[in-house]
């Protein structure tokens, strides 16, 4: 069979998040938008229908992580729609990942970008952290949230800016505040767990390092790091036998570039060794 006649393999295709629209006006503006794309230029070729990702009882439009064998012009609609209907969202992220041999070859980050004063302020509050600019930071994630109160990527955000500040109460009520409000994002369970392992609470960290690693896709940094603090955890709880194939897991995995991880394998193989010595010591 000649290379010109062979079918072009499908791509790997991995999609999770959510936008929240805030109120049945504007959820039924994006639906109507949605459906009038669809049938003047999408047509069948968008990964997902209507029924299946909008979500009238709480006004969002929500993707369960998945994944999906598909085409590339799949993967441009798809994503091209999303970007055109997150416009109307208050908040919320949708991820999109196209992934081949463990390796991310194209990514979306999918995003209300507009001047509505929720979004313009948790941009700028996500930007002062990201410049160490802590209080600012506070203040305008603070203004998001008090703009629209399930806002769980600025309670996210400001439970971190609590954390770097040492205000650990505060950062575990906005860590909790945004899993009760999307309990499916792997971030503020991470961020949750590491204010338990500040109280010395390993217990209580494990689980939230276990929903970090089910919550985030195995090419992403923070999968990594979570299994790193579980190993801890695990270590300091006297668990070694759980920790020790975690702390293999983890050493085995190569890490590229600029990826958190790569400081981090010198104290991997440090808990292992000391786990396998304890171990045996007892």
């Amino acid at each position: 069979m000649s290379m010109d006649n062979q079918q072009p393999q499908p791509l790997k295709l991995v999609f999770r998040g959510r936008l929240d629209f805030g109120s049945q006006r504007t959820y039924d503006l994006v639906l109507k938008h949605w459906q009038t794309r669809m049938e003047t230029y999408f047509k069948t070729q968008v990964l997902f229908t209507a029924e299946e990702v909008f979500m009238p009882e709480d006004f969002s439009l929500n993707v369960p992580q998945q994944t999906l064998m598909s085409t590339q012009k799949h993967w441009r609609n798809t994503t091209s729609l999303l970007k055109e209907v997150a416009q109307y969202a208050l908040a919320g992220n949708v991820g999109a990942w196209w992934v081949q041999n463990g390796q991310i070859l194209g990514e979306y980050q999918i995003e209300p970008k507009t001047n509505k004063t929720v979004v313009a302020e948790f941009i700028r509050g996500r930007e002062l952290v990201k410049q160490g600019g802590m209080e600012q930071a506070t203040e305008a994630l603070s203004n998001a949230i008090e703009k629209y109160s399930r806002h769980a990527a600025a309670y996210e955000r400001r439970g971190y800016v609590n954390y770097k500040l040492k205000n650990y109460n505060d950062a575990l009520h906005d860590f909790s505040k945004s899993i009760s409000i999307n309990p499916l994002a792997p971030e503020p369970y991470y961020g949750r767990g590491k204010v338990m392992m500040i109280k010395n609470e390993w217990e209580s960290a494990v689980p939230d390092f276990d929903k970090t690693i089910k919550g985030a896709l195995a090419v992403q940094p923070i999968h990594w790091l979570a299994r790193l603090r579980k190993s801890e955890c695990l270590f300091h709880a006297k668990r070694y036998a759980e920790a020790i194939p975690e702390l293999k897991f983890y050493i085995q995995r190569k890490f590229h570039g600029n990826d958190p991880n790569l400081p981090f394998k010198a104290k991997a193989e440090f808990l292992l060794a000391e786990c396998v010595k304890m171990q045996k010591a007892g």
